[in-house]
C-alpha cells in the first residue's frame, strides 16, 4: 500500500476506490476474500459501501469475532451452507452484506469452487496468499478479478497502479478534512454528499463512511476530490 493506507479509514477508501475503478455499481455482486487481517476488514467495509456482498474466509474464530465486533462484518458463520444462505438472500435483493466464515481456508475455498460459486472479485490478505494461490487461479479462470496477492491490504502493485490511473484520469486528489467536533464532521459529510452528482460512485463513500468511522479521533473525513470541488469547499 502507499503512505495513505496507514489506518482503517485510509485503507478502506483506497479499496473502495479500487472497486470503483472497475465498476460504478457493485449491487448484486459477490466479493470473496481469503483471510480477515486488517486488509480483510478494509475489503469487507469497502465492498459493503460499494453495495456488494462480501464473504471473508478465516480459520481463526477469534479474528472472525473481532471483525463482527468492529462492525466490519454483519454475520459470523461456521459453514459454507450458512454463508451462502445469507449471501444469496441479500445479493438477490441487491443489498450489501458482509459475512465472516470461520472455517479452514483451503477447505472452504475448495467447497466454494466445487459448488460453482463465482465471485466478481477474489482477494487474499496477509499470510493466506500461499494457501489461496491455486484458488485464485481457478476463480480467475472463471472470470473473477483477482486482487494482487501482496501486502496486508491484499492490494498489490497492479491494483495500486489502477487506483493511481483512475484517480489521475478523474482529476482526483487525496484530501484529509479535519474537524473540531462531531457536529462539524456531520456538517462536512452533508456538504460532501451534496458536492458530487447522483451517478458518482463517491456518493456511496460520503453516505456510508460516517457509519463506519464515527469513532475516530481527531474527527476527520478522507476523500478523493477534484480541484473544482476543493475550491468549493474553500480548500
Amino acid at each position: 500500500m502507499t503512505e495513505h493506507a496507514e489506518d482503517a479509514q485510509a485503507a478502506t477508501l483506497r479499496v473502495f476506490t479500487f472497486l470503483s475503478s472497475w465498476r460504478a455499481d457493485w449491487r448484486g455482486a459477490l466479493v470473496l476474500g481469503c483471510g480477515l487481517s486488517a486488509g480483510g476488514e478494509a475489503f469487507s467495509i469497502a465492498a459493503n459501501i460499494a453495495g456488494a456482498g462480501f464473504l471473508g474466509v478465516d480459520s481463526r474464530p477469534e479474528v472472525c469475532r473481532a471483525t463482527l465486533r468492529s462492525g466490519a462484518c454483519d454475520f459470523v458463520v461456521n459453514s459454507v451452507d450458512e454463508a451462502l444462505r445469507v449471501l444469496k438472500n441479500e445479493i438477490r435483493k441487491r443489498k450489501p452484506v458482509s459475512v465472516a466464515l470461520s472455517m479452514d481456508e483451503t477447505a472452504a475455498l475448495g467447497e466454494l469452487l466445487s459448488r460453482g460459486v463465482q465471485p466478481e472479485l477474489f482477494a487474499v490478505f496477509g499470510g493466506a496468499a500461499k494457501l489461496a494461490q491455486e484458488a485464485a487461479e481457478r476463480f480467475g479462470a472463471l472470470g473473477a478479478m483477482v486482487a494482487g496477492l501482496s501486502g496486508e491490504s491484499g492490494i498489490g502493485s497492479d491494483a495500486e497502479a489502477k487506483i493511481e490511473e483512475f484517480t489521475s484520469r478523474q482529476g482526483l486528489e487525496w484530501v484529509s478534512l479535519i474537524c473540531m467536533s462531531a457536529e462539524q464532521l456531520r456538517a462536512r459529510d452533508a456538504e460532501l454528499l451534496e458536492l458530487v452528482p447522483p451517478d458518482d460512485p463517491r456518493r456511496h463513500w460520503f453516505a456510508s463512511a460516517p457509519r463506519f468511522f464515527h469513532r475516530e479521533r481527531p474527527y476527520r473525513r478522507l476523500a478523493y476530490l477534484t480541484a473544482k470541488e476543493r475550491r468549493k469547499l474553500g480548500l
